[in-house]
């Protein structure tokens, strides 16, 4: 008898872009699993019945992209500590008749820096952190999951600024305004990019980095290119760096478990795989 193949994928709107179909495949063909992993673009306007229609098919779970965050988490039934947290799913999946909806960005976010740096490293060093967004409220949230003392938080809108501080509410994360961010620069610190400045196609990071040294240790959340101009400027003032195609494989590793029952391997070289296909791209 055949084995009931195991199919999983990615949302998005669009989503010819993802990366997750070669990530996941790669697992998937690493570990003989008779599984497929798929892209479906969904239409917003239709994203929260196709999200609940889930339950109907025989589709394990399936990774969300942008836009449709939001409408994942509001079409679950039920929603992790980490999907509450943040008020956004980058991961669906039905356990038991449930729609789930989880978020692994903060796993995804802080696996690689303790990695790279250790805790107690994290712990020494304050942190920026440039963003108002879903990203940025995972990478202080992720933060605050390790009981980090000090976390400034900036970004262009001063409105989303003082907002994103409310609403986390915690007396050790506080707002920088934009026109201030240079001031709030020191050595040593951690600085972490959670907005798409920098990307391809996008606006540069408008960011001071000459009071830096390799004191500092630079987290550039974007990933096209995979060698951004603030990680460039980074390596310029002796800075330690990691960017962000670090986390897009961290986040995946929890997602991939989740669908089909088993742990990515982590010998691996996917990262090359990734960095293959991104430069074709440029």
């Amino acid at each position: 008898m055949n084995k009931k193949v195991q199919i999983a994928g990615v949302c998005g709107y669009p989503v010819h872009h993802s990366l997750s179909p070669l990530l996941h495949s790669a697992w998937l063909n690493a570990l003989n699993i008779e599984g497929l992993y798929c892209s479906y673009e969904v239409l917003p306007s239709d994203a929260i019945r196709a999200f609940r229609s889930l339950k109907k098919t025989d589709i394990n779970g399936v990774n969300v992209t942008l836009p449709l965050k939001r409408h994942a988490f509001l079409a679950s039934d039920t929603q992790t500590e980490q999907a509450q947290m943040l008020g956004v799913a980058n991961c669906l999946y039905v356990r038991d008749g449930q729609l789930t909806a989880h978020n692994t960005d903060l796993e995804g976010f802080l696996d690689p820096l303790v990695n790279k740096l250790g805790i107690d490293e994290i712990l020494k060093l304050p942190a920026i952190v440039i963003g108002t967004g879903g990203v940025a409220r995972a990478a202080i949230w992720a933060l605050l999951s390790i009981n980090h003392p000090e976390i400034r938080v900036t970004g262009r809108s001063n409105d989303k600024l003082l907002h994103l501080i409310q609403e986390i509410g915690k007396k050790n994360v506080r707002p920088v305004y934009w026109k201030k961010r240079k001031e709030n620069l020191q050595n040593p610190i951690l600085i972490i990019n959670a907005t798409s400045a920098g990307m391809v196609g996008k606006p540069r990071l408008d960011l001071d980095l000459s009071c830096c040294s390799n004191k500092s240790f630079i987290y550039d959340l974007v990933y096209t290119p995979i060698e951004t101009e603030l990680l460039i400027n980074a390596k310029a003032q002796g800075c330690k760096t990691l960017g962000g195609l670090d986390m897009l494989i961290a986040q995946a590793r929890p997602s991939f478990e989740l669908f089909y029952n088993q742990e990515p391997p982590r010998n691996l070289n996917v990262r090359k795989k990734l960095i293959k296909t991104l430069e074709a791209r440029l």
